[in-house]
């Protein structure tokens, strides 16, 4: 399920967030993309993440190409572990080759979520990035028509951020 995506901020535990990276370098053995959903509950403009899925875990076709290609399949199972858990899919994650954390032209064409307002983030290095920050990841909030806000880890208040719970 989508959020209200009236979402100004995202909670990230931290422990939580090494969970994931060490998921995607793991699924991406090192050389591959690999990607995951945020999941959580909104209260109001506040957001919080509370457990992830990685892409391949609902559609096992993702990485077949080199690149990410999330299917129908994929999405289908998304919405309906969302339903039964009574999620909502507050971002999406993903890893890039090399140490750039700006959007590829498709990832700007091809939005995870394509609803106003949802957060992607990208992960550099397949993964191999310290997890006890986010400077290091690109963080984007959808504005529609294939636009982008880029979010950087150096403004005060920050779309995304790591806490302890």
């Amino acid at each position: 399920m989508a959020p209200d995506m009236g979402i100004a901020s995202i909670r990230l535990p931290i422990l939580l967030w090494r969970e994931v990276i060490s998921q995607l370098r793991k699924r991406g053995e090192d050389r591959a993309e690999s990607g995951a959903f945020l999941l959580g509950h909104q209260r109001g403009p506040s957001a919080r993440v509370t457990t992830y899925v990685c892409y391949d875990d609902l559609d096992p076709l993702a990485y077949q190409s080199g690149g990410i290609v999330f299917h129908a399949v994929g999405c289908a199972a998304l919405w309906r572990f969302c339903r039964e858990k009574g999620l909502l899919v507050l971002a999406d994650v993903h890893t890039h080759m090399g140490k750039g954390i700006s959007q590829s032209h498709t990832d700007q064409l091809n939005p995870m979520i394509p609803v106003i307002g949802h957060t992607a983030m990208i992960v550099p290095d397949f993964g191999r990035t310290p997890w006890l920050s986010l400077r290091a990841v690109g963080v984007y909030e959808y504005l529609g028509s294939f636009a982008w806000r880029a979010h950087s880890a150096s403004q005060r208040l920050r779309r995304v951020s790591l806490t302890l719970w």
